[in-house]
């Protein structure tokens, strides 16, 4: 009896052992550092954007988020009607002179854009910065659209007829302590 404990025990530590070896190999492959990595920098971005939003009033992230996807729609359907009244509600300078050139060359060869949506996914901050001028929100809008443009008469010159996915990340911009946010800057995922 006392062998086959004893028997029973060195097999379990060395069964133990293994493990041990195993998940230690696992911790120090590349995968799992690339892994960790990625976790310290979701809970650092996490961490940022929770500070940044007790300073500039105390909204709730789900809240932020929830009124950036109007936001989104608004400059979208601006951008494509030309309305540079709206757009300056919701960017920057920078922004808003950017677009305005872009409106200005569609309305130079007469023509209209439209954006139709046909999904969006929730957005989702993948980026987040602070200092003491200036905080900073990256958004992940992930959609699925199609774009019409038309020519003076209203006919269509280029449809895309193919769902469009898109991956778009905005920065949203405000000063510390106010809720005014701005589209600073975009750009693809």
């Amino acid at each position: 009896m006392y062998w086959f404990f004893s028997s029973w025990c060195e097999h379990f530590l060395s069964a133990s052992n293994a493990r041990d070896a195993r998940q230690s190999r696992r911790a120090t492959s590349p995968a799992a550092a690339s892994a960790r990595r990625i976790a310290a920098e979701c809970a650092g971005v996490e961490t940022t954007v929770l500070r940044i939003l007790e300073r500039c009033g105390g909204i709730a992230v789900d809240d932020f988020l929830a009124g950036r996807l109007p936001v989104y729609e608004a400059i979208v359907a601006a951008f494509d009607a030309g309305d540079r009244t709206t757009l300056q509600t919701y960017v920057s300078a920078e922004v808003y002179d950017d677009f305005s050139e872009a409106i200005a060359a569609r309305e130079a060869r007469q023509q209209t854009t439209e954006t139709r949506f046909v999904r969006i996914e929730p957005p989702e901050i993948v980026a987040a910065h602070f200092d003491e001028a200036r905080a900073e929100i990256s958004i992940r809008f992930v959609t699925d659209s199609y774009k019409l443009m038309r020519n003076a008469s209203g006919q269509s010159i280029e449809s895309m007829h193919a769902e469009r996915h898109s991956l778009d990340v905005w920065t949203f911009g405000s000063m510390p302590s106010t809720n005014d946010w701005r589209l600073i800057a975009t750009g693809a995922s």
